[in-house]
């Protein structure tokens, strides 16, 4: 047998094609270890933030529970009396939309979170309608004008 029909009888194409998958695989895997040299070398030179790491993948840290956030500003006493006045030019009932146009255009910083924080604090009180009304009532408990002066 010569040629053609010993490589045949022998299974030589296929064992040309299980040599030449062997060397490209070889090839594969040794491009992606070169590839991934660098991560090897971390772990090598800082192995405790490395298993930190990867106990961060089995066991993730749970958030701490935290509070609410406190008010959005340690006084609303200055913020409820400019919106009280700019309430008052514009007329009640009023949309916020307009109120924090209006507010922004006379220089109040954060007027959004302004107008939110005297939402919260209930001194601007919805009509279910759509519209807001400005709780004088409530105005005048945190501000303290409800209160009955004392001689020192």
């Amino acid at each position: 047998m010569k040629g053609l029909e010993a490589i045949s009888h022998y299974h030589g194409v296929s064992l040309a094609v299980l040599g030449v998958t062997v060397v490209f695989i070889a090839l594969v895997v040794l491009a992606v270890i070169i590839s991934r040299l660098h991560v090897v070398l971390g772990v090598w030179e800082n192995p405790k933030a490395w298993l930190n790491r990867v106990r961060l993948w089995f066991f993730p840290e749970k958030p701490e529970k935290t509070e609410p956030p406190g008010p959005y500003f340690d006084d609303i006493h200055e913020s409820a009396r400019q919106l009280n006045l700019l309430i008052h030019a514009i007329g009640e009932p009023f949309s916020l939309p307009a109120l924090i146009e209006k507010a922004e255009k006379i220089g109040i910083s954060h007027a959004h979170s302004v107008v939110s924080h005297l939402i919260v604090s209930h001194l601007i009180v919805p009509d279910q309608k759509g519209y807001f009304y400005w709780n004088q009532k409530e105005c005048d408990r945190l501000l303290g004008k409800g209160r009955k002066k004392t001689k020192d």
